[in-house]
């Protein structure tokens, strides 16, 4: 059985899960939900490597989609320099204030 995937979903869970715990907020702005979020995620990511070092978790091939989406999420939050809230903003920085008038 080829293992790849596993290994790929075990490095992507270790590098997201360092990343967000090694995160520094400087002048962020605190934001509960995004902090829940970031904490649920980490909670994961920790819990998927524990269970692949334990051998309890294999990746099947057929799960190469929810590996690409790691990987991507993973690349993102690389990118955004850990900030969670970064990476799930508006790409046009659209807040709705124009929807309030």
């Amino acid at each position: 059985m080829d293992k790849s995937l596993t290994y790929a979903t075990l490095a992507l869970s270790l590098v997201m899960f360092v990343r967000m715990f090694t995160y520094r907020r400087g002048d962020a702005t605190f934001r509960r939900d995004v902090s829940i979020m970031a904490a649920l995620i980490m909670a994961c990511c920790g819990a998927t490597v524990i269970y692949i070092l334990a051998g309890e978790l294999v990746v099947p091939v057929k799960a190469w989609p929810m590996v690409l989406l790691l990987a991507v999420l993973t690349a993102s939050l690389m990118r955004c320099g850990g900030n969670l809230s970064k990476v799930l903003r508006h790409p046009y920085g659209w807040d709705g204030r124009e929807r309030r008038r």
